[in-house]
């Protein structure tokens, strides 16, 4: 658990992004063995829909096999109304999957630069 959260009211967008993050790892976690973070940002203050979720594992074979688990992806875009995200926001959100593999060939291995 990000105990950094509980620095925030669970009605703050920013305790409800971090309970959606929590959320997809344990989503996630029962699917991919290798290892995998969550990363997230955007400009959801400005409006809420401008928020981006990237589920970065290590390989290509993993990301595709998540990519195309469609149950998986169904229950991940469930969090954001069992968190109360706000619902004219919610399809906007994005979510995707990335892998060390393919930022090691198009970026050099940069993360920032891939997002960028």
């Amino acid at each position: 658990m990000n105990l950094t959260k509980l620095f925030y009211s669970k009605s703050s967008m920013k305790r409800k992004i971090l309970d959606i993050k929590e959320d997809i790892e344990k989503l996630v976690s029962k699917d991919c063995k290798e290892k995998f973070w969550i990363d997230w940002y955007g400009a959801y203050d400005i409006d809420p829909k401008h928020l981006v979720f990237w589920i970065c594992v290590q390989t290509d074979k993993m990301k595709l096999a998540l990519k195309s688990n469609f149950e998986l992806i169904n229950e991940i875009r469930n969090l954001l109304v069992k968190h109360n995200y706000p619902e004219q926001a919610r399809q906007s959100v994005f979510i995707d999957f990335e892998s060390q593999e393919t930022v090691d060939k198009e970026s050099n291995g940069s993360w920032y630069q891939h997002f960028k």
